[in-house]
Parts: C-alpha cells; sequence; structure tokens
C-alpha cells in the first residue's frame, strides 16, 4: 500500500513541475511480433513433434473432399494403398526406410491411414465412429514416432545447425553455410561450404572451438575434405557416443575360410571394415617324393621355382 501511495504521489508531482511521459521510437528498432508470427514459427520450429497431428488433419480434410466430390473412388483408395504398402515393405529401403521395424511401421500406418480415408470416402468422416478411430488410431500410431531415437537426433542436429551463422562468427568462419546434414547410429556428420578465403586447414586449426560452440566433448568432431575434392568445403563428423572408446567383445569368427574377408569390426560410421587377405599370384602347392627333394609345384602340375 504504501509503494502504491507514493508512486500515485511521484506521479503528481511530476505532473506538477509539468513534466510529461513520452515515447521515444528509435528508427532501428523492430516492430513487435504478431501473435499470428508466434504462433507460425512455433508450428515451424516443432514440425517434427506435431508431424502425426498434421498428418490427421491433412487425413480429415482429404476424406471431407472426397466424400462431397468423388465417393466412388474408394475401390481406387483401397487399390493404391494396397500398393503402397506392398512397395514399403519389399522396397523401403531405397527411400531411407534402412531397418526391417521402419518399413514395418511405415506399411502399417499406410494401411491404416488408406482403410480410413476410403471408409470415410463413402460415410463421410464426421460418421461415428470414424472421428474417433482417427484420434484413437493416430495417437496409437504417433507413440513411435515420438519415441524414434534417430528422428529425435535429426530434430536435435537440425536445431543445433540452425543456429551455425552465430556459431560460424564466434569462431571465425563468418561467412561458412551448411549444405546437408546426416544422422547415423552413433553420432552426426554434415557438409560445409567455406566462404571465400576460407581452407580447410583453417577449420582444422579450429577444431577445439568448433567443439565448444557445439558443446560435444573434447575430441568428437573431425573434419574430412569432401570427395569431390574443392577447396573451399569440408565434412564435420561428430560423434554423440564414441564407439572405440572401450573394446569391442569378440563375436567369434565371422568367416569359414581364408579366401573370405575378415570382419575387422566397425568404422565410426558404424559401417563394417572387412579385411580380405592377398592372394598369391598363382596357387602353389607342394609336393614330396621319397628320395627327392621339396619342391614346389604348380597347380596345373608343373614343377616351379620358390623365388
Amino acid at each position: 500500500m504504501s509503494n502504491r501511495y507514493r508512486m500515485r504521489r511521484h506521479a503528481r508531482r511530476m505532473r506538477r513541475y509539468g513534466i510529461q511521459p513520452m515515447t521515444i521510437v528509435n528508427p532501428g528498432d523492430p516492430l513487435p511480433e504478431t501473435t499470428a508470427v508466434v504462433v507460425a514459427r512455433w508450428l515451424w520450429r516443432y514440425r517434427s513433434e506435431l508431424a502425426p497431428v498434421y498428418f490427421s488433419l491433412t487425413a480429415a480434410l482429404a476424406a471431407s473432399l472426397l466424400h462431397r466430390a468423388h465417393p466412388h473412388w474408394w475401390p481406387l483408395i483401397l487399390a493404391l494403398t494396397v500398393s503402397a504398402t506392398l512397395a514399403l515393405l519389399l522396397g523401403g529401403q531405397r527411400i531411407g526406410l534402412a531397418t526391417v521395424i521402419e518399413r514395418i511401421y511405415a506399411a502399417t500406418i499406410t494401411a491404416a491411414v488408406g482403410g480410413w480415408l476410403a471408409t470415410a470416402a463413402v460415410l463421410g468422416p464426421g460418421h461415428r465412429p470414424l472421428p474417433l478411430v482417427l484420434l484413437i488410431g493416430g495417437l496409437a500410431l504417433a507413440l513411435p514416432w515420438w519415441a524414434h531415437r534417430r528422428r529425435r537426433a535429426k530434430v536435435r542436429v537440425e536445431r543445433m545447425l540452425d543456429a551455425w551463422p552465430e556459431i560460424a562468427q564466434a569462431i571465425g568462419l563468418a561467412g561458412s553455410r551448411v549444405m546437408s546434414a546426416v544422422v547415423d547410429v552413433w553420432g552426426w556428420r554434415a557438409r560445409f561450404a567455406l566462404a571465400r578465403g576460407q581452407t580447410i586447414a583453417d577449420v582444422i586449426a579450429k577444431l577445439p572451438a568448433i567443439e565448444s560452440a557445439l558443446g560435444t566433448y573434447r575430441g568428437a568432431a573431425r573434419v574430412y575434405p569432401t570427395k569431390d575434392g574443392l577447396a573451399n568445403r569440408f565434412e564435420l563428423r561428430v560423434l554423440d557416443r564414441d564407439p572405440h572408446a572401450d573394446a569391442i567383445p569378440w563375436p567369434g569368427p565371422s568367416v569359414t575360410s581364408i579366401a573370405q574377408p575378415i570382419d575387422l569390426g566397425p568404422f565410426e560410421d558404424a559401417t563394417l571394415s572387412p579385411r580380405a587377405l592377398p592372394a598369391p599370384p598363382c596357387p602353389v602347392r607342394w609336393r614330396v617324393r621319397i628320395g627327392q627333394e621339396r619342391r614346389p609345384e604348380r597347380a596345373h602340375g608343373e614343377p616351379g621355382r620358390l623365388p
């Protein structure tokens, strides 16, 4: 109460002395963002988490349009659904679905959405219990999407690389930009384009600063030249977990013949490193006779000499 009374008394005193409140607008100050801009930016930032919601709304809108204009298209929708489901199960690895569980998940979503869309095209999306089925089914199918480790890692890397202009300005690589990024098992890698006059030697010299700016541990980042050989590009690889930090357990022999490549373990990008033993230029076998010296014999039966 005393503070409020003191503020009013101070305001009356200022008006008595002729002091009036003023608002100063600087031409360089930006205008405050509207609510629509804030909401749109939020929806775009969390587009990965909200992808099931967008997909469900799109399916409901498509069902409403089909029910009004083309309700007799439901056999075509079912045929396309069956074809797309089989294509995802048999050839999903060609579009980035590397594991079997990812292909099964994509095929399940396709079959569920296609079946619901065909039914809603005939009966209408508001016909009971189609709205409840869409809500419960969409929530159930969204749980694996939200829990997917590689999706969450990809979102984290994308948000980290969105701040690359500020990071590049802080570490002395101003003008460099991100070209592409890929998330793998133990980390991620990205290709960058350097500004004019910058080389990969400058990037290697600033590698500790890059690790500090990205928030990784020491020794987690590697810098490589790109395969195209351009001097103004480089590839950055960051490990979230070092696969070679501890001893890798030996799973047992991986081959049954010396002619087969031997699995020596994984690289840092999770690819295997098979190595084959070099074969001799010509197969040689030994022949021993009683009373004769031991000489090598070539595969087709002609005696030969040791080098």
